[in-house]
């Protein structure tokens, strides 16, 4: 008896020895004998590692144009509903989309959504959203080629960015304001980045962002870009008058800007500000010493990454001032790291030691920790000159402060601030060399509209965010979830085949109401 053969389908197979993905025919059919279903495959390409694009071989090249040619398509088609409908929920539920419909017609926004929805969904390069194959299934229809997507970047200027601003405030509202600081460029004709070097080896020229949001959800409203970094109050009052920003604003500033002078004029100023203490700080020090073990067993809290931490509040020790307030909080996993990696590096202090090959990044340990005796031919004879354990406890690794005149308790303190350090992780986005190369987004005329577009970005992750508190689920689970869920169908059979959902799937489905078959 012949096997009848299903008709044929395209699947993925990832080797996970070269981490290729290959490209499959595949067809099953029932075998009579072992009494089970069994798959016929043959090989047909694989995906480019870059754009994530079907590359054919072309033995299946010439298959697919011979069928082309009888009119017989046997490729099948995929689309993603899932990306789709969560589109479409956005649509409805986020007023700032629509009023950005409003400004640059449907046509125009359509595109930036694709290019939005993109960077949320990729931490790639903007220029690599022309391959995003799963977002040509969405709702929204993406630009042609690179220079569409510089056109649609020239359209995010001064003047959109102030009426979009203008549409989104309301009188009576509470705002908070984030200054996002080291957010880099590779190239130097910015007129943006005047002052500043990032803290990293390349030292690279840099600019501030600082991000304006409604303070009860954190939704982004507008941004100013600075040259440099925020480092008086004069430059916090011209932010804040650029911002429309009322004086009962909160300033979650970077920890650059923390002195005591300047701390002085915030609160001569009557402003509102949380930031965190830099290290080193004698007054800290001296803080964390005597209020160790009440800080180790003070309230108990819960970080963004799920982690158990400790936290105290105190008055601080300066000024006087009965209303600032110093929040100390103890993260024991974070010591724990601290004193792993503290120890793997001094092993290898030792070995640079012995061998004469010192890394300047290393001298304070060297001078902390050892001490060598040169020989004239044989490997240096190298010892620890104190104990690193004894040291390392009396340490104040793991501790660490934020300061502010607030009356945040310390889980909105550390809520506050840890959304300020993601809002600067998304944004870094913008220091990648292909898109310097494929868009020159760092130039004058495309950097204001880059810097929108992530804006736009950051407008529809509140939304969701807002959708999904309480369910346990995050953004990025939700996006990967639905994302990939496809359908796939053949024109010669007219019928769609769906995966059955999982249950972070059906989580969501029933959530948003999206409306997925189950």
């Amino acid at each position: 008896m012949e096997a009848t053969l299903s008709p044929p389908k395209v699947i993925e197979i990832t080797n996970k020895k070269n981490n290729v993905t290959y490209l499959y025919e595949d067809q099953h059919y029932w075998d009579p004998h072992k009494k089970q279903t069994r798959h016929k495959r043959r090989c047909i390409g694989k995906l480019d590692r870059v754009t994530g694009q079907r590359v054919y071989n072309p033995a299946y090249r010439e298959k697919i144009s011979r069928q082309e040619d009888t009119g017989m398509q046997v490729i099948p088609t995929f689309t993603s509903p899932g990306l789709a409908r969560l589109q479409d929920y956005v649509q409805q539920h986020c007023r700032p989309i629509q009023e950005l419909a409003s400004l640059l017609g449907p046509d125009a926004t359509d595109r930036l959504l694709h290019l939005a929805w993109f960077l949320l969904c990729n931490r790639r390069p903007l220029s690599f959203a022309l391959f995003w194959e799963q977002g040509k299934s969405g709702l929204h229809q993406g630009p042609a080629d690179l220079q569409a997507v510089r056109e649609l970047l020239r359209l995010l200027d001064v003047e959109l960015l102030r009426t979009w601003q203008a549409k989104l405030t309301q009188g009576g509202q509470k705002y908070a304001v984030f200054d996002l600081c080291a957010i880099a460029s590779y190239e130097n004709h910015n007129p943006y980045l005047q002052y500043g070097y990032n803290r990293d080896s390349e030292a690279l020229e840099q600019n501030t962002i600082v991000l304006l949001t409604t303070y009860e959800r954190f939704h982004p409203i507008s941004f100013q870009i600075l040259p440099g970094t925020m480092l008086d109050c004069r430059t916090v009052d011209e932010t804040l008058s650029f911002l429309d920003a009322d004086d009962a604003s909160i300033l979650m500033l970077n920890r650059r800007f923390f002195s005591l002078s300047r701390i002085e004029q915030l609160l001569q100023q009557n402003r509102s500000f949380l930031f965190r203490v830099p290290t080193r700080q004698g007054w800290l020090d001296e803080l964390i010493a005597s209020n160790r073990q009440a800080i180790e067993t003070g309230i108990g809290l819960v970080d963004s990454q799920k982690r158990n931490i400790r936290s105290l509040r105190l008055l601080a020790p300066f000024f006087g001032n009965q209303s600032l307030y110093v929040h100390l909080f103890y993260d024991e996993l974070w010591r724990t790291n601290q004193r792993e990696n503290l120890f793997s590096l001094l092993g290898r202090c030792k070995r640079e030691l012995e061998t004469g090959q010192h890394v300047e990044e290393h001298a304070r340990l060297y001078e902390t920790y050892f001490r060598v005796r040169k020989r004239s031919k044989a490997l240096h004879h190298v010892q620890l000159a104190s104990d690193p354990v004894q040291r390392f406890e009396a340490s104040h690794a793991g501790f660490w402060a934020l300061v502010t005149n607030t009356e945040l308790s310390s889980q909105e303190a550390l809520d506050m601030y840890e959304k300020r350090n993601a809002f600067e992780r998304r944004f870094d986005n913008l220091m990648n060399f292909e898109d310097c190369q494929n868009l020159q987004v760092q130039s004058p005329q495309y950097f204001l509209g880059r810097v929108f577009l992530q804006l736009i970005s950051e407008t529809i992750r509140a939304v969701l965010h807002e959708a999904l508190e309480g369910s346990g689920l995050s953004v990025e689970e939700v996006l990967f979830s639905l994302s990939d869920l496809r359908n796939v169908s053949f024109s010669e059979q007219g019928t769609c085949y769906c995966g059955r959902l999982t249950s972070v799937q059906k989580k969501v489905n029933e959530l948003l109401h999206l409306g997925l078959e189950t």
